[in-house]
Formats: C-alpha cells, structure tokens, sequence
C-alpha cells in the first residue's frame, strides 16, 4: 500500500495542530490557576491560613492575641479592586499612611526594610501584664510581635543591617544564643532603669511606635527549611519576651495552641478569615459567684465586597445549647422609624437583661459601662428600666432613637404585651405620681396616647414678642398601647413618628438596614443596628471614651458606613455572633 505525500502531509498538519491546541490549552489553565491563586479577590474566602502558626510563641494565659493572616501587600490590592478610579489614589495614599505611623520613629521603611520578606502572617500578642513579675516595682506589659518570613535569607539580612547600624551608632547592643536561637537587644542602661516609665496594661491606649529602650529580635527558621511555618521574626519589648516565646515552642502544654478554650472558639467559626483575636477575659474581681462567667473572646473577621464580616465565639463556663430563635426581623421594629440611626430588636428581654448582668458583675468596669449606657434614659423617663419595663418583656422589643434638631436625640421603644404587662403599666403610672408629673390623655392619629408631663416656667418669660404664657407643659414620657405592643418614647413628636413609621414606612423597609443585614444569617436572635455617619455626634457625646477608640483606628471609623451584630445562638457554652462593618 502506497501512502500519498498529501496524506503525509495532512497527518502532519493534524499532529501539529492537536500539539497547538494541547499546548493553547496548558498555557491556558496554568494562567487560569496563576490568576485564580494570585487574584487579591481569593481573599473573599479568607487568607492562605485559617489559624495564627505564632500561637505557638504565645502563652496559654495572654490576655490577648491578635494577627493578620494575609500580606498587607495583598490585602491593599483588594481595597484597589472595590475602589473607583477616584478612590484608588486616596485608599493607596491611606495605607501608605498606616505603613509610615506603624514605623514612625524607628528608622525603618517599609518598601525598603519590610517588604522585600514579610509573608502571610502578622501576629502581637500582650505576653504578661507585668513583666518581671514584681508589682512592687510597678508593671511594664511584655509584647510581642511576630511576623512571618517568605525568604529567610532577606529577613536575617535585614536583622543583620538593622542591628549593625544599631551597633555603631550605641555600645549598648547585645547578643546571645538562647537554645540554639540568636537574640539581640538593647542594654538598658542601669543609670536609666529606675527613671523608665513603668505602667499598667491598658487595652484602649495608642500604640507608642518609638522603640522601647530594651527592644529585642530573633529570627526562627533557617534557609535550608523556608516553608516552615515556624519562620519568624520576633519583635519584643524585652528579650525576656523573646526567651519566654522560645521555652513555650519547646513545651507545647505552655502555649496557646493547646489551650482548650483556644481550640473549643475556633472550632465554632467557620468562615473566611483574614484576621483574628482572641482574648483571656478577666476573671471576678468583685468576689462574686456568677452563675455564667465568660472565660474567651475569639473573633475572626473575613472579607465581603461591601465591607468587613466577623464571627465571634464568646466561651462561658455553662454548658448550654440553644438554638436562633428568629427568622426574620421582629414586627416590633415597625414602630422604629426609617430614620433612625440606631436600633435593637429582639425577643424576651427579661432573660436577656438577666444573662447580662450576671455575666458583666465579675468585672467592675464593665459593669459601670453598662450602667452609664442606661443612666441617661433612667434619669429621663425616671424609671428602673430592670425593675420596671426590663421585666415584664417576655415576647418581641425594639429600641430605637430618633435626633431632633437639639443635637440630641430622642428615644422609641416597642414591645410586646404579657401576661404582667397592665400591672406594670399601672406602676409606671404611680411612680409619675410619685414625681408630681400630670398623667392626661389625648389621641394622635386616631390612637389613645398617654403621657407624663411637668409644668415649668418658660424660659422666655417677660421678653417682649416672645412668649404670653408663662407656663410650659413638658413631656417626661408618652406611651400607647397599638395592637399587641405598648409604645415608650420621650417626646410627643417621637410617638407621632413611631405611629407614622408603621402607616407609611419603617427601618425595615429602608434600603441602608436591608443592605447592612443581608450578609448576616437569616436565623438569629435579633439586631443591634447602628448607622455610624448619622449618630456618630449622638455617641460621642454620649460616650466621650469613644474619641479615643476612633483615634486608635481612624481609618476603619473614616470609612464605616454602618455596623450590625446579631446572635446566633449557643452550641455547649459557646455563643455565638456575627458582626457586619458596611465600609464606604
């Protein structure tokens, strides 16, 4: 059999081009697979690691631990991706901003310094609240900073450079070998340790970026072995940190990997991270027997397109599971109009309120938090809001406020009648009495409204033009009862908008609260919704702390939008939250 050049030729033609094709399609899907492993939008499912690999360098006992678990490089990337056009050089301005604060006064750069080596993990951690375990002496709180290494021989160069320069410019550097690893730090001198500054862990203050006078360095991990996930660079305040962090890698019982509470939070978030925190909670310091004390905090916060979604874990020492109880928002919540800026809605309060105390009487200051939350509305409507309304709330509530042109604001609750509820409203009534407040009635659209009111003198009295009376009526309280729900506000025109919200449009329907709980779980326990730009005057106010909360993050309080919580039920002791920040 004769085979025909043409044919021949044809064959060949086909090999060439099936070999065209196979090739078209590796170099296809390896730049499918580059792209879909380098694209900054992988981090909508959370960064390269679940877990902080430094929890090993961390004691079981740290009050707390925090860390990054994505490059910054990549994590800015993101931000230019969501960014517009315009926005892109202002975001890219604000992260070089944060880079520059972080390194101020250290003589380090970051493009220069930091960057050539820095991997997917960031991780600082409060060591002890006094490290030399003398509180005689006053206490200096131990920390450390652990970052990781992807080229361990740029990461060792920079330590080298960094301590040269150190070397030449003071005689007060020093080395040793601790357990085969290299620390270097800088001698305090004698002359100068009794005049350090010695103070108290305090978890709201800013972060000093000057470099303390016994800052200290070791590297973990060698260049034979750059995929261990132990290559590190150590940063402390002290090379006790430093030797502390090398004994509790040797004995895994000490660190923080192993600690159960540790490992019981974690197991229960299951989302994307990028970031995480875990906290120690203070234990009783009043001396009392709670009959739920909270032991953990975990937090691990992953990326969405309009913002930041974190979960919580909070650990307690009772072992209870008990499922959402709602799912969709409550009907109380059409009594809050669409402008308020702040609302909570959920079910039995009493039992909430209960939990609560309970919980927040083993640390003093948290109690007086609580307590100055709710003085303000006390001391307007003059009740015991546990006493008096806290505990007949057995169904549906919603709280809501809503600014008037004072510059202050106006408060709207709503909830569900029980069994008790008359007897209460019958008290409420002689405890307005018992303050010489007028109980009188009128009706506001087509509602039978009851309220509390005083007569003062006005404030205008005997200017002329101004006013003839001088008499005023103020209202300390007005309440009505619609359908199934008894209504509290603090003003006449508060019930007015209350009454119209549930004709005409509540919070539910505007598109802001519908955008800012879409991401949470339908089956919850309720909301805390908090419209940041529009109240942000409100609280500050109300909560002069706050400014310096929003100081030591101002970038994340420039571009938040709004912020929302809810519950999501407990599984054996752990309960469970999840928070959205809506960032503009």
């Amino acid at each position: 059999m004769v085979i025909s050049p043409c044919f021949m030729k044809l064959r060949s033609f086909f090999s060439f081009l099936i070999a065209g094709v196979l090739a078209l399609l590796g170099l296809s899907a390896g730049g499918f697979y580059w792209l879909t492993t380098h694209t900054p939008l992988n981090l909508l499912a959370g960064g390269p690691t679940t877990t902080p690999a430094a929890a090993v360098f961390v004691s079981k006992q740290t009050p707390l631990l925090a860390s990054m678990l994505v490059n910054p490089d990549r994590l800015e990337a993101l931000r230019q991706v969501f960014a517009t056009p315009e926005q892109r050089s202002r975001s890219h301005a604000e992260f070089e901003q944060i880079k520059k604060s972080l390194l101020a006064n250290t003589g380090l750069d970051y493009s220069r310094d930091i960057q050539p080596w820095i991997g997917d993990e960031i991780t600082l951690a409060v060591t002890t609240p006094d490290l030399e375990r003398d509180s005689n002496n006053g206490q200096q709180t131990g920390f450390l900073l652990a970052v990781s290494s992807q080229n361990v021989d740029r990461s060792q160069q920079f330590l080298e450079s960094y301590w040269r320069k150190q070397s030449r410019a003071a005689k007060t550097v020093q080395s040793e070998i601790y357990k085969g690893v290299q620390i270097n730090y800088k001698k305090v001198p004698t002359a100068n340790k009794k005049n350090s500054a010695l103070s108290p862990f305090n978890p709201l203050s800013l972060p000093k970026t000057t470099l303390p006078p016994s800052f200290a360095t070791a590297a973990i991990g060698d260049s034979s072995d750059s995929g261990n996930n132990l290559s590190f660079v150590l940063f402390a305040n002290s090379p006790n940190v430093i030797r502390d962090a090398i004994n509790n890698v040797a004995a895994a019982n000490l660190n923080l990997n192993n600690s159960p509470n540790y490992q019981k939070a974690f197991q229960q978030l299951s989302q994307g991270r990028i970031a995480l925190a875990f906290v120690n909670l203070p234990q009783s310091q009043t001396g009392q027997n709670p009959q739920v004390s909270l032991n953990s905090l975990a937090v691990a916060v992953g990326v969405n397109r309009r913002g930041l979604l974190a979960q919580t874990a909070l650990v307690t020492s009772r072992e209870n599971t008990a499922s959402p109880t709602l799912s969709e928002p409550v009907k109380a919540l059409q009594y809050i109009p669409s402008a308020s800026p702040f609302a909570v809605a959920s079910t039995d309060l009493r039992n909430f309120w209960a939990d609560l105390s309970s919980a927040v009487s083993t640390n003093a200051e948290v109690s007086k938090l609580v307590d100055r939350t709710f003085a303000d509305i006390q001391q307007v409507w003059g009740v015991n809001l546990q006493q008096d309304i806290f505990n007949w709330v057995q169904g549906e509530y919603a709280l809501g406020v809503l600014p008037n042109s004072s510059n202050s604001a106006d408060w709207i609750f709503a909830a569900e009648k029980s069994a008790d509820s008359q007897k209460d409203l019958d008290k409420l009534d002689e405890i307005a009495r018992s303050k010489e407040y007028s109980i009188g009635s009128f009706t506001l659209r087509n509602q039978k409204i009851t309220a509390w009111t005083q007569l003062t003198t006005s404030q205008n009295l005997g200017k002329k033009n101004k006013r003839k009376s001088a008499i005023e009526t103020e209202a300390k309280g007005v309440r009505a009862t619609v359908g199934k729900y008894e209504i509290f506000t603090t003003s006449v025109e508060a019930m007015d908008a209350a009454l119209e919200a549930a004709e005409t449009g509540s919070l539910v329907a505007n598109q802001d609260f519908q955008t800012s709980i879409e991401p949470l779980p339908p089956s919850n326990d309720g909301y805390f919704y908090l419209d940041w730009p529009s109240c942000r005057a409100i609280w500050e106010k109300q909560i002069p702390l706050l400014r310096l909360i929003e100081l030591s993050a101002r970038p994340l309080f420039d571009h938040l939008r709004s912020l929302t919580v809810t519950s999501t039920g407990e599984i054996t002791g752990i309960r469970k939250a999840t928070i959205f920040m809506r960032l503009n």
